[in-house]
C-alpha cells in the first residue's frame, strides 16, 4: 500500500530551513565574539590580575547602556579569520552618568591585542561617530602594537583610515571639540601611545607601561636591551615626560577616575559644563592666613589653600607627580567646574620651570577648549633661569603659555597669596592677560624680582665695599637693611591704586573673591 502524500500544510515554508540555519550561525558568531580569545586565554588573562575588555567596559559605562558596534568583525586575512574575534577591538557607545560616550577597548586575549586592518577601521568608525555626534571618546589600551604580517605591504597607509574621515586616531574629524580620554591597563604599545598623545586625560594602572614600540622591537631596531618599566613605566611617563596624567593602584580605580574626570566636562565644547550642588570648602577661610607663612621662602602645601577655596572634596588633581612645583586640577566653586593653577612652594619654591610651564599650558588648553573658568593662586618666585632651563627651551615654552592665557576666552580670576615676581606673575593671570578679576592678600609682594635678588643687582658695589671693609657679616647686615627698605616697593598698594589689582582682600575672603571673579567674568556669549 502506497504512503499518503504529505499534507501541504505540514511542509516547511520556502526558506524556513535556511532561516533556522542562519539563526544558529548568528548565535555561533555572537558566542565567538563574546568568548574573546577563548577560555584558556581569558583564564590566563584573569590569572594575571587583569580584567577583560568587556569587563572593563562594564565598569566604565552605566549598567545596560552599552551598544556594541562591529561585534561580528573578524580579521580580513583568511589564515587568521575567526582566530581574531571582533578583530581584537571591542567598540561601541554607552553612557556615563547618563551621558553618551564612545568606547574602544583593546582585547589583549585576542592575538595579544594587536591591531589589524579591520580593528583599525572599527576604531576609526567610533572616533568619527563620536566627533560627528558630539560625545567623549574613551580608549582602554592593553595592546601589543600593529599586527604582522597584516600591516606589511605598501597598502599600510589604508589602515589609518579612508578619505571619509574614519581615521583610527580621529584626527580628521576634530571640528567639534570633544573630551578624549585614554586608559593604560597593560603593557600598551602602538595605538594606545598615539591615542594618549592626543588625549586630554591619560590614566594608568600600576604595573603597566606605554610607549610607541615595545622592548622587543626597540631591541631589534636599536640594539638597546630594555624592559617594559624602563621604556614606559611610571618613572618615565608619570614623573618625567608627564604623558600619563594619573597613576592608580587598580584597574577599578583607574576606570573610576575616568568617570570622575568626565563629570567636570561638557560632552562637547559647544555645551556648558555640568553643574553640581554647591558644597562648603573643606578648610574654613579663617584658617588660610595660618596656612601660608609670612616669610616668602618658607614652604607649605598649597593644596590646603585650594581646599579653602573650592567646594569640599571637589579638587581633582592632574599630573600630581609631574612638575611638582606647580599644582593643577579641576574643581568646583559653588557647584561650577573650574580649572585651578597654583604655585607649590613645597617643591622648588613654586618656581615656574620648563616642565611646570608645560603642565600649566595643558590645563589652560583644556579649560579654554571646554569653557571652564581659570583660577590662578599665585605664590610665584618667578621663572627658572640657568643652563638647564635654557636647554629645555624655557623661553619658548613661556611664550606659548603667555599666548594660551592671553587668548583664553574663559573667565579668569587671579589671587596673589604671598608673592608674584617676574614674567611668571604676568603669565599666570597677571596684568595684560585679559584677567577679569585680580586681587592680592595685604602682605603680598609684587614686582619684577624678589627684594633679595633686586638688592644684589642694584647695590652690588655697596655690598662688595662693605664686605671688603668689614667682612661677610658687614655685607649681610647691609644687604638686610637694603632689603627692608626695598620691601616697601613690593606691597600691593601701588598696584591697587593704579588698578593693576582690582582689590586687596583678607585671606579669609579668598573664596568669596573667587566667587565674585566668576560672577564678573561670566558673559552672555
Amino acid at each position: 500500500m502506497s504512503e499518503q502524500p504529505p499534507d501541504p500544510r505540514d511542509l516547511p515554508e520556502p526558506g524556513e530551513v535556511t532561516k533556522a540555519a542562519g539563526g544558529a550561525e548568528l548565535d555561533r558568531r555572537r558566542a565567538l565574539a563574546d568568548g574573546m580569545g577563548g577560555a584558556t586565554r581569558v583564564a590566563a588573562h584573569r590569572a594575571a590580575g587583569k580584567l577583560t575588555a568587556r569587563e572593563r567596559i562594564a565598569l566604565l559605562v552605566d549598567e545596560g547602556s552599552f551598544v556594541e558596534l562591529g561585534r561580528l568583525a573578524l580579521s580580513d586575512r583568511p589564515e587568521v579569520g575567526e582566530r581574531a574575534p571582533a578583530d581584537a577591538a571591542v567598540t561601541g557607545v554607552g553612557t556615563v552618568d547618563g551621558r553618551k560616550v564612545g568606547v574602544i577597548a583593546i582585547d589583549a586575549t585576542v592575538l595579544a591585542g594587536s591591531t589589524g586592518k579591520v580593528g583599525a577601521r572599527k576604531q576609526g568608525q567610533i572616533f568619527s561617530l563620536a566627533a560627528r555626534k558630539g560625545y567623549p571618546i574613551v580608549t582602554l589600551g592593553d595592546a601589543n602594537g600593529g599586527r604582522l604580517p597584516d600591516l606589511l605591504g605598501s597598502d599600510f597607509g589604508g589602515s589609518a583610515g579612508g578619505d571619509e574621515g574614519e581615521h583610527f586616531l580621529g584626527i580628521r574629524v576634530t571640528g567639534d571639540r570633544i573630551p578624549r580620554v585614554s586608559a593604560i591597563l597593560g603593557n600598551a604599545y602602538g595605538d594606545p601611545a598615539l591615542w594618549s598623545g592626543a588625549s586630554d586625560f591619560v590614566v594608568m594602572s600600576e604595573g603597566c607601561s606605554i610607549a610607541l614600540s615595545g622592548p622587543s622591537l626597540v631591541g631589534s631596531s636599536t640594539g638597546a636591551a630594555t624592559t617594559h618599566m624602563d621604556l614606559g613605566g611610571p618613572e618615565v611617563t608619570v614623573k618625567t615626560s608627564g604623558l600619563v596624567t594619573q597613576l592608580h593602584p587598580t584597574e577599578q580605580a583607574t576606570i573610576g577616575a575616568i568617570r570622575t574626570y568626565l563629570s567636570y566636562l561638557p560632552s562637547h565644547a559647544a555645551l556648558d559644563p555640568p553643574l553640581a550642588e554647591p558644597v562648603p570648602p573643606a578648610t574654613p577661610g579663617a584658617d588660610l592666613a595660618a596656612i601660608v607663612p609670612d616669610r616668602g621662602r618658607r614652604g607649605y602645601d598649597v593644596r590646603k589653600v585650594i581646599d579653602g577655596v573650592v567646594d569640599g572634596g571637589s579638587f581633582f588633581e592632574l599630573h600630581p607627580d609631574f612638575a611638582r612645583s606647580i599644582v593643577v586640577g579641576l574643581a568646583r566653586v559653588e557647584g561650577r567646574p573650574v580649572g585651578i593653577v597654583a604655585n607649590q612652594p613645597k617643591f622648588r619654591g613654586g618656581v615656574l620651570d620648563a616642565p611646570a610651564i608645560t603642565k600649566a599650558h595643558r590645563l589652560i588648553d583644556l579649560c579654554s577648549g571646554f569653557g571652564l573658568p581659570l583660577v590662578f593662586l599665585q605664590d610665584m618666585p618667578g621663572v627658572m633661569i640657568g643652563i638647564e632651563a635654557e636647554r629645555l627651551g624655557v623661553g619658548q615654552r613661556l611664550m606659548g603659555l603667555f599666548t594660551a592665557v592671553a587668548r583664553s576666552p574663559v573667565p579668569k580670576v587671579t589671587i596673589i597669596l604671598r608673592k608674584a615676581f617676574g614674567f611668571g606673575y604676568i603669565a599666570l593671570g597677571g596684568p595684560s592677560m585679559g584677567t577679569d578679576y585680580a586681587v592680592a592678600w595685604p602682605n603680598a609682594e609684587i614686582g619684577f624680582m624678589s627684594a633679595p635678588n633686586a638688592v644684589q643687582v642694584l647695590y652690588a658695589k655697596r655690598i662688595a665695599a662693605a664686605r671688603e671693609a668689614g667682612g661677610d657679616a658687614a655685607a649681610q647686615a647691609l644687604a638686610a637693611e637694603l632689603e627692608a627698605e626695598t620691601h616697601s616697593h613690593f606691597a600691593p598698594w601701588q598696584a591697587a591704586t593704579q588698578s593693576f589689582l582690582h582689590d586687596v582682600i583678607q585671606p579669609e575672603e579668598t573664596r568669596q573673591a573667587v566667587v565674585d571673579g566668576l560672577f564678573i567674568g561670566t558673559g552672555y556669549h
